[in-house]
This record gives structure tokens, C-alpha cells and sequence, in this order.
């Protein structure tokens, strides 16, 4: 039986397929995710909705734990019609062959491909307009994802524009160490400040401890990587706890060599004025190094 709307449910048991957007911050500084469908493990009904989940980042659950085109057993509470708060991810890559027929569906509209020989092969999502990849990034075991914004949702008008895209991508990888480096440095300089700000209105044992330029860098670790048009990129650091959870997302244009701006996604310092921030959110390693 497919339902096309979401059922009223309180600490329900849910077996879901995740969109093509994967997990995000949203406005509310909370993890957010969309779903393509679910099935109720209680009925076995299916239900083909855009229902949202939404969750606190913790240690727990992370941005990282919920990727796109995933199926997941989930724990949820309902919040309102189309939004269910989370309360646990039971399992991970599960197997059903209803939400597996979805996805299969899913791919075949996205199954546009371009291949690169320098850089593999790269998959255009119809419904972001978005060429998509996973590329390693400075080891064997460190992959970003990495999406071209072409803006277009057909093989011919995606084959016309691609080229401009490549040769910005191939200039990054080339070299990326030093790429990688500037970004860090960068946002470094322009956060570490905010950084030590969000740290002082803490009430951990830490809150007299400035955050160091050095310390800053060694946390960042680069997720994704977004080409814009005229050689933009848009690189999103895990901020490994700096900012409690919020990107780091980092402005550059490549032709010019030039960074342009770092900021820190959904975040706000006077909403943590309000707030204790936990010890525990607050991951320091500290030693007598000084900048």
C-alpha cells in the first residue's frame, strides 16, 4: 500500500531512503534531511513524501552520519506534519526492497555521466543541476565529495559547459596541498578570533584558553568541494568541534588565486551568550605551543 502522507507518530520506527542533498544546517543551526521515502516498520506501509528529519549535532549524531541516497533504520518523533525529530540511527545501510525499488528509480534520472580522464567520472543530479563526484583529496583514505554547479539537467547543454568547470577542478588538484594549506590559513586568521570568543562563554575549564592559529588549522578536515561558475569554488570544512558543530565554509576563486571570504555556517555568537555550552562539546587538546 503507497500512502502519500506521513503518518502521526511518536517514537516511531521508520526505514527511510535520504535525497540527494544529503544532511545540511539548517537556519535553525540544526542537522536537517529530506526524505524520498519511508516505510513504518509498525504497518510495513509505504509512504512517498518529502517528510524532513531534523536533529541536535551531538556526538552522537553527527552531520556526517546521515548521507544521500541512503537507506536507514531510524528511531524519530514526530514534530508536525512533514517533520520528525531524531532519535537514533538503529542501522545503516539497510536492506528493502521497496525503498531499494525508489532508489533505483531515483538513479535512473540521474544517470547522466561524464567522465574526465585526469579526474573519473562524475554523475549529473537532474533535480540540483549538479555534476557529482567523490575524489581523494590529500591521501588514499581522505575523499571529499565534490559537485560542478553546472546548472543544467541535460547531457548536451551539460557536455557544452563542462569544459570551464574541468579546467578549474584540474588547477585545484594540481595543487591541492598548497590549496589545501591557503584555505586553512586562511579561515585561521579571519575565525580563530570568533573562535576564542565562543570558547570564553563556555563554563568548561577551557574558557581562558585562546584558540591558536596552529590549533585552528589542525582541526579544520575539507568535506566537500563546490565549482561555481567564472572559477569559483566553495570549499566546507567539518569545523572538528571549533564552532560546536557549524561548517566552515571557505570563498575562493581560483584564475584570480585569490580567497575571498571564511565564514561559519548558521552560526551566531550572541545566540551562545545566551547558552552554557557543555565541557563536553568542547573537544581542546592544549599544549605550550604559541603561534
Amino acid at each position: 500500500m503507497i500512502n502519500k502522507g506521513v503518518k502521526n507518530m511518536q517514537g516511531q520506527e521508520i526505514i527511510s531512503l535520504i535525497n540527494s542533498k544529503g544532511a545540511f544546517i539548517s537556519e535553525n543551526s540544526k542537522a536537517n534531511a529530506e526524505l524520498i521515502a519511508y516505510v513504518d516498520c509498525g504497518t510495513n506501509e509505504l509512504f512517498e513524501t518529502s517528510a524532513k528529519i531534523e536533529w541536535e549535532i551531538s556526538e552522537k549524531l553527527s552531520l556526517e552520519d546521515i548521507k544521500r541516497f541512503k537507506i536507514y533504520h531510524l528511531k524519530v518523533e514526530n514534530l508536525n506534519e512533514n517533520n520528525f525529530l531524531l532519535i537514533d540511527i538503529l542501522e545503516k545501510d539497510v536492506k528493502n526492497a521497496l525503498l531499494e525499488n525508489i532508489l533505483k528509480e531515483c538513479e535512473q534520472n540521474a544517470s547522466v555521466t561524464v567522465e574526465e580522464p585526469n579526474l573519473g567520472k562524475f554523475v549529473l543530479d537532474k533535480t540540483t543541476k549538479t555534476l557529482y563526484s567523490r575524489l581523494k583529496w590529500l591521501s588514499e583514505k581522505e575523499e571529499i565529495d565534490v559537485n560542478l554547479n553546472i546548472n543544467e539537467d541535460n547531457r548536451i547543454n551539460t557536455l557544452k559547459k563542462v569544459g570551464a568547470f574541468f579546467i578549474t577542478l584540474e588547477k585545484i588538484f594540481k595543487d591541492k596541498k598548497d590549496w589545501d594549506k591557503k584555505l586553512k590559513t586562511y579561515a585561521a586568521e579571519h575565525l580563530a578570533a570568533l573562535a576564542t570568543e565562543l570558547r570564553k562563554n563556555s563554563k568548561s575549564l577551557f574558557k581562558f584558553l585562546k584558540v591558536w592559529k596552529w590549533y585552528f588549522v589542525a582541526k579544520m578536515k575539507l568535506t566537500s568541494l563546490s565549482v561555481e561558475p567564472n572559477a569559483e569554488i566553495i570549499a566546507t570544512f567539518n569545523d572538528r568541534k571549533l564552532f560546536l558543530g557549524h561548517n566552515i565554509i571557505i570563498r575562493a576563486n581560483v584564475d584570480k588565486n585569490e580567497i575571498i571570504s571564511a565564514t561559519v555556517e548558521n552560526f551566531n555568537i550572541e545566540d551562545y551568550k545566551k547558552i552554557e555550552v557543555n565541557e563536553s562539546n568542547i573537544e581542546i587538546k592544549e599544549d605550550n605551543k604559541e603561534e
